[in-house]
């Protein structure tokens, strides 16, 4: 067998392979629906498309959960195409060639409703159309892409590596679609259509497995040799994937997670916006808070478990995720009112962090876990349909994904509800619904936000539960036994052999690789954090050299107590042109001493999440000022 990926970065650009698309198919779900109906965001969000509702409320959800569910549907089919497509350019880098413009040209489409405010009938028809064939052909270069792993990588710690790459990018994806483009769409003051249009050249990402994965007529045919020629036609391999325990019992868990974590998603900015009455900027905390310690949750999770198995670290995950998904609710309006902002930042950051530890391995678990099925059982059995396993990961996934985000959540967020009486309407906005009940806007709640918590840590619980059933890990000696528990003919013993002969040392090399990308992904938010932070200080206090003050923070150590100081001092002296006393007395002293110790404990102010936060409250409250002012 050709060894695809014999240089590090190889396995690094491989894994990027999946994060332009990956990055807009978040950004797609996180704020769609919301930007086409903005019922549940604020009126003015730079998150909607415009203030109009541009389909039929009572009738895109439907269509749309419909086309979700073909999304899944469809993986079944192309993945037998790509599990048995025998061509002179291999298996997997024809289905991504043909699909690559199709899937490019449908996503701008989907954003773009030719209607207008006036035609919800047409647009809910183009929309729907065209997320069929996003959907299609977004699915068929990922099922491919995902195909290629069982191959392209040789060994265990290969995949674990590769995995661990993608998880950090996935990572990143979210990072930037739920903490930067808030930032970026409000500060340039563009609506979120036009920010997609500027980034759908980072599709382009996907076009780099054509040059990685080495297969076809040069490589001869079928492209992994040693396998059988005998082929499973699409009816076996969908049996022998859905009678497979070891994956099924792994999908049980996985749906009962995805159906919380996609609802989760998209209403997340609802709940913060709507529910929360936060703003672009507290937003960014929020979501530096949960998605910055994510690489190093992930490694802590891989050392937890090395020692305790996988099913008890991901049930920990799972847990930890339903507690803090609560933060939501009880950090929201409708709980705590309008005036109690430090409450409420204690309370959702603390949740954020907590729900950090589960982030990470909801990024690589579904892609580590199928993976190892089918590599295990390629090797035993000497037939590949790896495809065929992350197609019915993704088939289940997708219908339930369309059900909770498309279904459940489009409809529960027209519902409103009136504190005062409690009350509940359907409505299109919150002045139609409090015009409706008769009430004050300032007593009027979405409803749909402030159920989504509950749903989400029910689901997570309840997948916790199920995971019980999980193998303690996926190690491939583990999953062999499984397989043999399934098929007593099945001669395991040379596979095992082989596996204790593979060298060890390479296993060490992973935990290097997480480290440093821990190091990375959290200095990459506090380096955009600090910029923009310090860009505002330019602008609206005239900061000197924020450039250089920036670059020193980032990398002379001990930099950034000096300048935190300096940033406090400025911020007071504005602060009080408008308040005498803003920033004064002696809280506020003991506050700056905080923030000098918290930038000696952290030398790198990108790290200091913390001294950034709370910079960023106090800046907050000098815009309210100067707004009432």
């Amino acid at each position: 067998m050709t060894k695809q990926l014999n240089n590090k970065w190889k396995e690094f650009l491989f894994a990027f392979s999946g994060f332009g698309p990956n990055f807009l198919m978040v950004l797609m779900g996180a704020y769609f629906t919301d930007a086409i109906n903005p019922a549940a965001l604020p009126e003015g969000s730079f998150q909607a498309i415009g203030t109009a509702c541009y389909i039929l409320p009572a009738v895109f959800p439907i269509l749309y959960a419909l086309a979700r569910a073909f999304d899944g549907i469809i993986d079944i089919p192309f993945a037998h195409l790509t599990d048995n497509l025998s061509t002179r350019w291999g298996r997997r880098r024809p289905a991504i060639a043909v699909c690559f413009l199709p899937m490019v040209l449908s996503f701008a489409m989907c954003w773009w409703p030719v209607g207008g405010a006036d035609g919800q009938l047409l647009n809910t028809i183009w929309i729907v159309c065209w997320a069929l064939v996003f959907f299609a052909t977004y699915t068929m270069c990922l099922i491919a892409f995902y195909g290629s792993l069982s191959t392209t990588c040789c060994d265990e710690p290969q995949r674990l590596r590769v995995s661990g790459y993608k998880s950090f990018f996935d990572t990143i994806s979210y990072c930037m679609v739920y903490a930067l483009v808030p930032l970026i769409i409000n500060t340039a003051q563009i609506h979120i259509d036009k920010f997609v249009f500027i980034c759908l050249p980072l599709m382009g990402t996907m076009l780099i497995p054509l040059f990685l994965i080495k297969e076809g007529e040069k490589y001869g045919y079928p492209e992994n040799d040693g396998l059988s020629e005998e082929k499973y036609t699409i009816a076996q391999s969908v049996r022998v994937t859905f009678k497979n325990k070891v994956f099924t019992r792994w999908l049980a868990v996985n749906c009962c997670t995805y159906f919380g974590l996609q609802m989760f998603l998209v209403a997340m900015n609802a709940m913060i916006l709507g529910g929360m009455g936060m703003n672009g900027a507290e937003m960014a905390i929020l979501n530096t808070c949960a998605f910055s310690p994510v690489p190093v949750m992930l490694w802590l999770f891989n050392k937890v478990k090395a020692k305790k198995g996988i099913r008890l670290t991901y049930q920990s995950c799972l847990i930890a995720f339903a507690i803090a998904i609560l933060s939501f609710f009880f950090s929201s309006n409708f709980l705590l009112g309008y005036d109690n902002k430090p409450l409420q930042y204690i309370i959702s950051c603390i949740g954020s962090v907590m729900g950090s530890w589960a982030i990470g391995a909801f990024f690589m678990m579904p892609y580590l876990v199928t993976a190892q099925i089918s590599s295990v059982e390629e090797k035993l059995t000497k037939k590949n349909h790896s495809a065929m396993y992350f197609a019915g990961n993704a088939v289940a996934t997708s219908i339930i994904g369309a059900i909770s985000s498309a279904l459940v959540y489009e409809n529960i967020k027209m519902l409103f509800i009136d504190k005062a009486t409690l009350s509940v309407v359907w409505a299109e906005s919150l002045a139609d619904a409090a015009i409706k009940m008769g009430a004050a806007e300032a007593t009027v709640f979405n409803l749909g936000t402030l159920l989504v918590p509950f749903i989400v840590a029910f689901t997570c619980a309840l997948g916790a539960i199920l995971a019980r059933k999980m193998p303690r890990d996926y190690t491939p000696d583990l999953v062999a036994k499984e397989f043999k528990k399934m098929d007593p003919s099945l001669d395991i013993d040379a596979y095992l052999a082989n596996e204790e002969n593979q060298p060890k040392q390479e296993k060490g090399e992973i935990v290097f690789v997480q480290v440093g990308l821990s190091v990375l992904s959290g200095f990459i938010f506090g380096f955009i954090w600090s910029a923009f932070m310090l860009r505002d200080f330019k602008r609206e206090l005239s900061f000197k050299k924020p450039a250089l003050v920036w670059l020193l923070c980032c990398f002379v150590p001990f930099a950034s107590a000096f300048y935190v100081a300096r940033m406090f001092d400025t911020l007071k002296a504005y602060g009080q042109q408008y308040d005498q006393t803003f920033l004064s007395g002696k809280g506020h002293k003991l506050f700056r001493t905080a923030l000098i110790v918290l930038a000696v404990i952290f030398p790198i102010l990108p790290l200091n999440v913390v001294a950034l936060g709370l910079m960023q409250f106090k800046l907050n409250e000098l815009y309210k000022l100067k707004a009432e002012a």
